[in-house]
């Protein structure tokens, strides 16, 4: 592809909203002055009118332009080129414009173009057989083009389907884009063709086996052939045995005495025809302008365009430019396939059209609405009032809750002359130095922050006496009156139990196993006996492991022994609530773990002898 023309052009859109917040000055905001209606306060259709003009070029690829002569000789067809194109037309478009902001829009439409320019092939000569005009035989036909032109006027109508851009700089100046595909519905072409041609001829008599030359005219296939085996009517032989002479007299005297086909600078019998493109085609186009506002609802747009267009030719087959009765084809029909960009300016009108933009649907449009996103009232131009105490939300510091002017609509329900937004305790009267909190016990601390509110205390208890000294206060302290340690409440520690004793041997395990052997059977009939002479008496089973593996893993490993031999206690008929267990892992060993027989005495459960 030649020639891209690709333009871009970007833009920042204009910010200009400011958040609303909860908390409100003190001194009442300067309005700000709304200097021009806004993107999103625009109306969202929008009807697009644009006249576009300036250049195109197109790049052509042909299918062979030889294949329809019979027996071919000494072919040569040249390049063909368009030049001096130029495009002119307009387009037309609907669009709609979405979102809050209503900078992206969608469009569809009708574009139309007048374009012109040329068509030159460098090269055309042909020599084939073709049949005799008197039907006695065939002979060879020689066609050569001289001034190979065609002036191309084409009808170019298509839908262009645009992704739209638009943003509004100021009152007068925006800018606006457009982008996306075109297909084209119809794409005709006529021609006006300015080119001649030279017809010459090559008879050849046909020769018996016995030498003998009959009246029947045969096709001379020699490359070059020569006056000995055939009769030349060609400008080419004339000249080398007449250099002098008029060829072009000489060969309309053989047209007209001899019935031959022969003649130069021959125009052809029809030099106009048409051509159209059948199959649709999908191309893109890109269109950004500066736009003037003239008011709200018409806008003039200033700028640019580039469309790409590639067409298809499905009926190309057998094609020849020139044929011996004189009847010419376009070039174009020898065209497979076809490349159009145009590029120039574009001048258009912009017309937004529909009702004006309510979008809190307060029956007050946007460009009137100096509140447009939240529902409001006439008397505050669109501006709410959410408690209906005759401030505005924008200047109301308590906008849910109706209040005072002079607190900038904050109440004071307490009545103590601090507002509810800086009162902490909204709901009590109480002193301008407590925050509007008040003290009860005057201790100095306010009563909703105060654990005890009715007696004085310390700030470091909230508020809270420690009568006994213990540093637990009083409210904590299930023994105000006399000190004791935090551990127990605040009250004195009782006498410390007497320590349990072992009632067994160690009942050992085997590695990973928390299976009782029966060899340790004995031992838990001793703690069974124990149990029955002692109603009081708790059996604590303590297992343990050694320290072969993670920690974690022979702390479990430790439970599960010790609920093996609780569980072995109940079978032989103890009372499950008497038994507890714990679980130490490998945390008390009694035997060295790095030594096998060490490890055996540290798998092992004991029990210990408790008194309720």
């Amino acid at each position: 592809m030649k020639n891209l023309f690709f333009l871009c052009i970007a833009a920042s859109s204009a910010l200009s909203v400011a958040a609303q917040t909860t908390e409100a000055p003190k001194t009442k905001a300067p309005k700000v002055k709304k200097e021009y209606t806004r993107d999103s306060a625009l109306s969202p259709w929008v009807l697009d009118v644009n006249l576009m003009g300036g250049l195109m070029t197109k790049d052509v690829t042909t299918s062979t332009s030889t294949a329809g002569y019979l027996n071919g000789l000494n072919l040569k067809t040249g390049k063909l080129t368009f030049d001096n194109g130029t495009s002119l037309g307009f387009n037309a478009q609907l669009g709609y414009f979405f979102g809050p902001k209503r900078h992206i829009g969608l469009g569809v439409g009708f574009m139309y173009l007048s374009q012109k320019g040329e068509l030159n092939l460098s090269e055309y000569h042909v020599e084939f057989q073709a049949n005799r005009l008197d039907g006695n035989g065939v002979f060879r036909q020689h066609i050569t083009g001289n001034n190979l032109n065609e002036d191309l006027t084409i009808t170019n109508m298509n839908i262009p389907i645009m992704l739209k851009y638009k943003t509004r700089f100021s009152k007068h100046f925006g800018f606006t884009a457009d982008l996306g595909p075109v297909l084209n519905v119809q794409m005709k072409n006529s021609t006006t063709t300015n080119a001649n041609f030279d017809y010459e001829a090559i008879n050849k008599f046909q020769r018996l086996a016995d030498g003998t030359v009959t009246n029947t005219y045969i096709f001379d296939n020699a490359v070059t052939p020569t006056a000995e085996n055939s009769e030349l009517i060609t400008k080419a032989y004339y000249n080398s045995i007449n250099p002098t002479g008029n060829a072009a007299e000489w060969l309309d005297g053989q047209r007209i005495n001899s019935n031959e086909n022969v003649g130069l600078a021959r125009k052809p019998n029809n030099t106009k025809s048409d051509v159209s493109y059948t199959t649709a085609s999908l191309g893109f186009m890109v269109q950004p302008s500066l736009s003037w506002y003239l008011s709200d609802k018409v806008a003039l747009n200033f700028g640019v365009y580039y469309l790409y267009q590639s067409f298809k030719n499905n009926n190309v087959s057998n094609y020849s430019l020139m044929n011996t009765a004189g009847d010419y084809s376009s070039t174009l029909n020898n065209v497979s396939s076809s490349i159009v960009q145009s590029y120039g300016a574009n001048v258009g009108v912009r017309f937004f059209f529909g009702k004006p933009k309510d979008t809190d649907k307060d029956g007050i449009p946007d460009r009137k609405d100096k509140c447009p996103d939240v529902w409001g009232i006439e008397q505050f131009q669109g501006c709410p009032d959410t408690d209906k105490d005759g401030i505005q939300d924008s200047e109301d510091s308590c906008r849910t809750i109706p209040g005072l002017p002079k607190f900038n609509g904050c109440p004071d329900t307490d009545g103590d002359g601090i507002p509810d937004k800086a009162d902490e305790c909204p709901t009590q009267p109480g002193p301008a130095n407590l925050k509007g909190c008040p003290d009860r016990d005057g201790d100095g601390i306010i009563d909703k922050r105060d654990l005890c509110p009715d007696k004085p205390g310390l700030a470091q208890y909230n508020g809270c006496p420690d009568t006994d000294g213990d540093g637990i206060p009083d409210n904590t302290d299930q023994c105000p009156e006399v000190a004791g340690p935090a551990s127990n409440n605040g009250c004195p520690l009782p006498p410390p139990p007497p320590p349990a004793t072992p009632i067994s041997t160690p009942i050992l395990f085997e590695t990973n196993k928390t299976v009782v052997q029966e060899v340790s059977m004995p031992v838990l009939e001793v703690a069974i006996k124990t149990m029955k002479d002692d109603e009081k008496a708790i059996i604590i089973v303590n297992g343990h492991a050694d320290a072969r593996g993670k920690s974690s893993y022979n702390k479990q490993l430790s439970l599960k022994r010790a609920q093996a031999v609780k569980k072995q206690l109940v079978k032989m008929g103890a009372d499950a609530k008497r038994i507890k267990i714990v679980a130490h892992g490998e945390s008390d060993p009694t035997g060295n773990n790095d030594t096998e027989e060490g490890r055996a005495e540290n798998r092992r459960a004991v029990m210990t002898l408790n008194v309720d």
